[in-house]
């Protein structure tokens, strides 16, 4: 039996010379990035679950093909002709909230083509609403939360024409009725999962592993790792730790596993950098020093970079990060307000940020904070003060929002509860840009116009900063000298970008 793991593309055309596509598979935050329609993506994150499920199903022996269709920055037609030429029998594909109606009638399209193609949907959306995706007669199964192992069982099942009745987490349409398999059991211990399989994506006939690429990364090529999933936070927005996770425990990978999983990419790959893309690697200080320490023992000369939360970090840790290779960071402050902060469910302590902020500096490592407006409690004051404190905050790059009321959140119930909501609209839950609620003090469109003039602020204040320039200076220097030419080529494009879409255009 032949399986095809699928990452189908979704563009939409904007004119002539741009286009937004949509990140899915491997994000947390399903978004669109504008770009000119002949550039390639810059920004494609590994797409983890279905790397780990082809490990575990290529074990099983079945014959597995890849088509990233996001990496490979396909269109439709192409991505449709790619699916028929390689035949499979079974197609998995991740779908989430804004690409759903898109993905079903892509389902349509294959299946007027091919009618014995099987289709199995998977992602957050269909988590949430199995019902939705089967009541279209061209998906055949839905799993709810952590496939990996469910699909296997379901491939299983039906290469040996097998009930697949009570197997849970997997839901299907029987005598036109939904029967519901619930959710998926959370994969505990994560070492149940064997390394991803980097070696067929994005296409299996042309494996690159060095097209994925976290924008936050310094050198290319940059291999994104996990040591863990969830968080132990419950901030009312977060789609993953809410919907595929179930607010489920924290979960790591043994410390053994992950340095096996770094020596496996070094040797394999040659990476420039390697990128923790977790939902938050700092979380055990105990855990992180002794894969720091580990890295060390073992020589394993690797500049490395996580996503992590800053309230987590002391001295002790960013001192062993800097020693065994960490040069840069991503962290959420999310908002400036403490009633906001207190409300969310994140502990936050302001002046602590700050403070980590500046020793993070101290050790060279590079900085990057997220922030999000429209949050519960939000005013144009409350959004201001944040704006404010971004600009005093000493971090070398900064992310800005709208915070989306996915599906499946307790975010989205309260809104809905409070009639706050009014687009439900599945193409526009989209946080880059779009803002699908209104407050009785603050509407969408306030909230849209903020997010636009937000990046013009800041990145104006930090250019004023001789401080925060001269060490952008210096960082550039670095790479242009110890990089690759593909580290350098990212750097002229990020420099482009950034004058022509935030000093000039705006």
């Amino acid at each position: 039996m032949k399986i095809l793991l699928a990452n189908p593309p979704y563009k939409i055309k904007l004119n002539n010379r741009y286009e937004r596509y949509f990140v899915r598979a491997g994000s947390r935050w399903p978004f669109s990035i504008q770009k000119k329609v002949d550039e390639k993506p810059i920004y494609v994150p590994y797409p983890f679950f279905l790397g780990y499920t082809s490990s575990i199903i290529r074990k099983k022996g079945y014959k597995v093909t890849a088509l990233d269709g996001v990496a490979l920055d396909l269109n439709e037609n192409e991505f449709i002709e790619y699916v028929l030429e390689k035949s499979p029998d079974i197609i998995l594909m991740e779908t989430t909230t804004p690409t759903f109606q898109y993905d079903v009638s892509l389902s349509e399209k294959i299946k007027k083509r091919n009618k014995n193609i099987i289709i199995v949907m998977t992602g957050t959306h269909v988590t949430v609403f199995p019902d939705e995706a089967l009541n279209s007669e061209y998906v055949d199964y839905v799993i709810a939360g952590e496939y990996e192992i469910a699909f296997t069982e379901l491939a299983d099942r039906l290469y040996k024409n097998l009930s697949v009745e009570n197997l849970k987490g997997v839901s299907f349409k029987k005598n036109g009725k939904v029967i519901f398999g619930g959710y998926t059991e959370l994969i505990y211990p994560l070492d149940l999962l064997p390394l991803p399989d980097r070696k067929i994506f994005p296409d299996d006939e042309k494996p690159d592993i060095n097209i994925y690429w976290d924008g936050f990364c310094q050198y290319k090529p940059a291999i994104q790792i996990h040591a863990s999933r969830g968080c132990p936070f419950r901030c009312y927005f977060c789609l993953w730790n809410q919907v595929m996770y179930k607010n489920g425990k924290y979960r790591i990978f043994s410390l053994e596993r992950i340095i096996k999983e770094i020596e496996s990419v070094i040797e394999e790959f040659h990476p420039k950098e390697i990128y923790f893309d977790d939902d938050d690697f700092t979380v055990r200080k105990d855990y992180v020093i002794n894969i720091c320490k580990e890295i060390i023992k073992r020589k394993l000369k690797i500049k490395w970079s996580c996503m992590g939360n800053i309230m987590n970090l002391d001295e002790e840790m960013i001192y062993w990060m800097s020693k065994s290779g960490c040069i840069g960071i991503k962290f959420g402050v999310e908002s400036a307000n403490k009633d906001i902060l207190k409300s969310l469910g994140k502990p936050m302590d302001l002046k602590k940020v700050k403070y980590n902020v500046y020793l993070l500096n101290k050790y060279r490592i590079k900085t990057h904070a997220t922030f999000t407006f429209g949050l519960l409690g939000e005013t144009l004051q409350t959004m201001k003060q944040t704006i404010d404190f971004s600009k005093k905050l000493d971090t070398d790059t900064v992310q800005f929002s709208i915070t989306v009321p996915y599906p499946g959140t307790k975010f989205f119930s309260i809104l809905r509860n409070q009639n706050f909501i009014d687009n439900l609209d599945l193409k526009e839950f989209d946080g880059s840009c779009k803002c699908l609620f209104n407050y009785p003090t603050l509407n969408k469109y306030e909230i849209e116009k903020f997010l636009s003039s937000a990046y013009t602020g800041w990145i104006k204040s930090k250019l004023l900063n001789l401080k925060w320039v001269l060490r952008q200076i210096k960082r550039v220097i670095k790479i242009l000298f110890y990089g690759n030419k593909e580290s350098r080529k990212y750097i002229f494009k990020v420099m482009k970008r950034v004058i022509t879409y935030w000093v000039i255009k705006k």
